[in-house]
């Protein structure tokens, strides 16, 4: 557990090879050197060892971004995200903010910088990169040392002890492995800096073994990674296995306490499942290759974290843009370039089941008939017709409350895409730190795909109903508690694999403005205010939102943006189905995809004298020319769709 009171002194480097199991045979030269009182002559004999055993990385010469980035790093001249450029000057200002963002400022405690220095020297064994990286390794450790790991950021003063913060000391501790293997081969890499190295590396594992976050949440696999990563990469120190030990029990804990049962993070965000998956595996590799047996469950959770992603995974292989989680628009025409293209890869050598990689590569005979899949645990929910470039894709969410402030209240909002082309994408998150006022339009309810009670935020208090799919249809009913005593029902048809029929009720007996809101992909739209129906207008795929116009709807335009990576957005149109009444009330609303411009005749209607809030739904509806009997009743637990 986490002791806000436990002291830390930095160890001195001179004290370094104490720490060290001089013992182990090929230490041998080490050891008679230090025996010898030689301490420098110990640490070149360690450096020797080093370059022996870490060889120099061959890799492809640098283009000339990446060598550019790192030319300006050698100048303390750093960028990160959207911004421009800082040049932070020959002294360096760890806790300067130049561009009022907290990401920066982490990214900068991170090492992310490390990188590129490590790959330029890789590519051109240039010295600069080398020097610039001793120079500003050396000046943070001197400047950060131990003692003061509870240290308050001048601008974000609510973090206490952002320098040594579990994430930063986390992921910092992992870059310095990363560029250890390369950068140890430079002239550069002095045996005096290698025992400063050392000496702060030590400093990172006694700061995590210490003061561990002792929170469940992503920050914390993140930190147990770094605390591997030492002890990995330096099995020489005398505490190597009981660090890996330790570690693997504390990430298990968290591991299994942070995701559901059904494989999914409980931030509801893509990015941070990702990252949790990716370190959880590499813990679980580096305990293997030391002989250190991992749990079944703890390999049980990590298969089924990839099967979430094998089955909510986007058309373009990216993630659902829920909570926290942006989308970067790539070219699919290279499916390797798509962003978990790696993953599904990975997920396919580790596991042995080619149903991944066929994800990936979309190598449609190992690919499972199935499509559509609920994750009931964490209220994730994909519909889809077909795996390729040109399918259908719907994915919901209405989860419970997440672990951290990562996801949204918008419970009961979806994506879709269809035929090619995003065509009701989420808002996304747009930013983290140098725009509040941004970041709070982007986290309200009413800028997303789902009901609002006089435009307030609602809660997040879900209830998975019914869920059936088959070849022909799917049909999804969930609810969330969103506002004191007024639950939001949605029903989802997606009727014959090729449109939607969405059922709202706002069931519950509460005065106020009831809203449904919708926000279609930016470029050209129409939105008819009278006959109450919207639409793009793209030239080769396109989608229909609609309701009847005699419905008690009026329709209303809203500010739209999309956000689709860190600090980028633009404008779109968005809308709203005002009812005329209030709760109860239900809206029901057809979303029809269709390719070229060609707008599809649509009508759908309620029978059996509907009430809201009833368990037996039906409806009759005339998409595409085809008439189709649709239902549900979540008391029999079944849902029906007939045509004709």
């Amino acid at each position: 557990m986490k002791n806000e009171d436990t002291k830390l002194r930095s160890l001195k480097p001179e004290e370094i090879l104490t720490k060290l199991n001089l013992e182990r045979p090929e230490l041998a030269a080490i050891k008679v050197a230090a025996d010898c009182g030689d301490r420098l002559d110990a640490l070149a004999s360690l450096r020797n060892y080093y370059r022996g055993k870490y060889p120099l990385p061959k890799i492809a010469r640098n283009t000339k971004r990446s060598s550019d980035i790192a030319d300006k790093i050698v100048q303390h001249v750093f960028q990160w995200g959207p911004y421009e450029a800082a040049s932070y000057g020959k002294e360096m200002d760890w806790e300067w903010d130049p561009r009022g963002d907290i990401e920066w400022v982490a990214a900068i405690y991170r090492f992310y910088w490390a990188n590129p220095l490590a790959d330029a020297f890789a590519a051109t064994q240039d010295e600069k990169y080398a020097r610039a990286f001793v120079e500003l390794t050396s000046d943070w450790i001197a400047k950060h040392p131990l003692e003061n790991h509870e240290k308050t950021h001048p601008v974000y003063t609510s973090w206490r002890g952002f320098a040594w913060l579990d994430i930063q000391t986390g992921i910092r501790a992992t870059q310095l492995c990363t560029v250890f293997r390369t950068l140890v081969h430079a002239e550069a890499f002095t045996p005096e800096f290698l025992g400063v190295l050392l000496a702060s590396l030590y400093d990172h594992q006694t700061k995590t073994e210490k003061i561990p976050m002792g929170v469940v949440h992503n920050k914390a696999v993140f930190e147990q990674r770094g605390f591997v990563n030492v002890a990995f990469t330096f099995r020489e120190f005398k505490d190597s296995v009981r660090w890996m030990e330790l570690a693997l029990g504390r990430t298990r804990e968290n591991l299994l306490a942070q995701t559901t049962s059904d494989g999914v993070q409980r931030e509801w965000s893509g990015g941070y499942h990702l990252g949790v998956l990716r370190d959880a595996v590499e813990i679980m590799e580096r305990m293997e290759s030391m002989e250190i047996e991992v749990p079944a469950d703890y390999r049980e959770r990590v298969q089924k974290m990839y099967d979430y992603i094998f089955a909510i995974a986007t058309p373009d292989l990216g993630f659902p843009m829920f909570g926290d989680c942006g989308r970067p628009i790539r070219d699919s025409g290279d499916r390797s370039r798509l962003p978990l293209y790696s993953t599904l890869l990975g997920a396919t050598e580790l596991l042995g089941d080619v149903k991944y990689a066929a994800r990936a590569k979309l190598a449609r005979t190992n690919l499972p008939k199935q499509k559509s899949y609920a994750f009931a645990e964490a209220g994730m929910y994909v519909m889809r017709n077909d795996w390729g470039a040109e399918q259908i894709y719907f994915a919901l969410h209405c989860s419970p409350p997440a672990i951290s402030g990562h996801d949204q209240p918008d419970n009961g909002t979806f994506e879709l895409y269809a035929y090619g082309r995003w065509l009701m994408p989420d808002t996304g998150f747009y930013t983290y730190g140098h725009d509040p006022d941004g970041r709070a339009w982007h986290r309200q309810t009413r800028v997303h795909q789902t009901l609002t009670l006089d435009g307030q935020d609602s809660t997040e208090a879900p209830k998975q109903r019914l869920w059936q799919t088959s070849s022909r249809f799917d049909v999804l009913t969930v609810e969330n508690r969103s506002y004191t005593n007024l639950i939001h029902r949605r029903t989802v048809w997606f009727v014959d694999k090729s449109f939607f029929v969405l059922l709202d009720e706002a069931i519950g007996h509460v005065a106020g403005e009831l809203s449904l809101h919708f926000q279609l992909a930016p470029g050209d739209a129409q939105i008819n205010l009278e006959e109450k129906w919207a639409r793009t207008t793209f030239e080769d795929a396109n989608i229909l939102v609609w309701t009847e116009a005699k419905s008690p709807v009026s329709l209303h335009e809203e500010e739209g943006w999309f956000a689709w990576e860190y600090g980028s957005r633009q404008p779109r149109k968005a809308f709203r189905y005002q009812h005329e009444k209030t709760a109860p009330a239900a809206f029901l609303t057809l979303l029809v995809p269709y390719r070229g411009r060609e707008v599809p005749t649509v009508s759908a209607t309620l029978r059996e004298e509907f009430e809201v809030g009833a368990d037996r739904v039906a409806l009759e509806v005339e998409v595409f020319g085809k008439c189709w009997r649709i239902g549900r009743d979540l008391e029999q637990q079944r849902a029906w769709c007939e045509e004709g």
